[in-house]
């Protein structure tokens, strides 16, 4: 979810025309604001064996961001969060721990220097709050490469990858996808795997949706569990109508519900070893998400 409010406002941001002369509170360069979503409770099966309780999910954070512009058509975005989701197996035979905090940091990096691309590069670090003494154990990197590239008219193409390492496992993931503008009003993309969305412009400021969400989140339990620190992971996929308001880079607004079709959860030892794998079924969800330009 981090990774749709981050898009919206990346690219928003690099439809400036580098070679306009603006001040930086032009961009209003301190970002403020929020997200949550939370998910029905959802039936879990084990793979190979049968149906085994149920799984409830939900997430907020809280975020700033300061805008530093490097030219006219480059720069930084340096950004803290703090996250909380409830992850709530109600069978788990691995761990008790329902409620997880984390600190995430992050810098990006965006450029249209380049003629007909828009790059975005961005490294992030997530740590348990709970264990900033551990920074090996409860850390976890990941980072993004992402480059768009006017090949047509009205047609871009992406490519780029992302990926992470922590919590003993990593994982690389290419980026590829085209997205295409009809006319003034639609706008088509798919990217894989970050962002599909059918997009309809009503004005200026308010545009209405059908889009994926990807979920995807990776943690550790704590020590004082029936299997210490285990590692585990949880993704899934859903469709949603999206209501989102842009007065551009001053305040954006987004709220949605849909459907989430479920996915896998896997719960692995401190050594990323016995896996318990399961296969999480459908639930309905809904959130919100606020980016404020000071």
């Amino acid at each position: 979810m981090k990774k749709a409010l981050f898009t919206l406002f990346a690219c928003g941001l690099m439809a400036y025309e580098c070679c306009e002369e603006k001040s930086i509170w032009d961009y209003h360069p301190i970002h403020v604001g929020g997200n949550i979503i939370a998910l029905g409770s959802a039936d879990v099966k084990r793979k190979r064996g049968p149906e085994d309780g149920e799984l409830l999910f939900n997430k907020a954070n809280a975020f700033a961001t300061c805008f530093v512009p490097i030219s006219q058509c480059s720069f930084f975005l340096p950004r803290v969060e703090w996250n909380t989701f409830t992850m709530d197996w109600n069978r788990n035979p691995r761990f008790r721990e329902t409620h997880f905090h984390y600190m995430q940091f992050a810098l990006t990096f965006l450029t249209q220097a380049v003629e007909t691309w828009r790059w975005i590069a961005r490294i992030d670090y997530n740590v348990d709050i709970k264990h900033f003494s551990r920074p090996k154990t409860y850390g976890l990197f990941s980072a993004l490469l992402w480059g768009t590239h006017e090949f047509r008219c009205n047609w871009h193409y992406h490519v780029g990858a992302l990926g992470y390492t922590g919590f003993e496992g990593q994982e690389i993931y290419p980026i590829i996808g085209l997205d295409y503008t009809l006319n003034k009003k639609w706008f088509f993309q798919a990217v894989f795997p970050i962002n599909y969305s059918i997009e309809y412009i009503l004005t200026d400021r308010w545009r209405i949706a059908l889009k994926g969400r990807p979920l995807k989140e990776r943690f550790r339990a704590g020590k004082m569990e029936p299997s210490p620190r285990s590692v585990f992971s949880y993704s899934s996929m859903g469709l949603e109508f999206n209501v989102h308001y842009e007065k551009f880079l001053q305040l954006e607004l987004e709220f949605f519900g849909g459907y989430n079709f479920g996915g896998a959860f896997y719960i692995k030892n401190r050594q990323g070893h016995h896996s318990l794998y399961t296969d999480v079924q459908g639930a309905p969800y809904a959130g919100a998400s606020l980016n404020w330009g000071i």
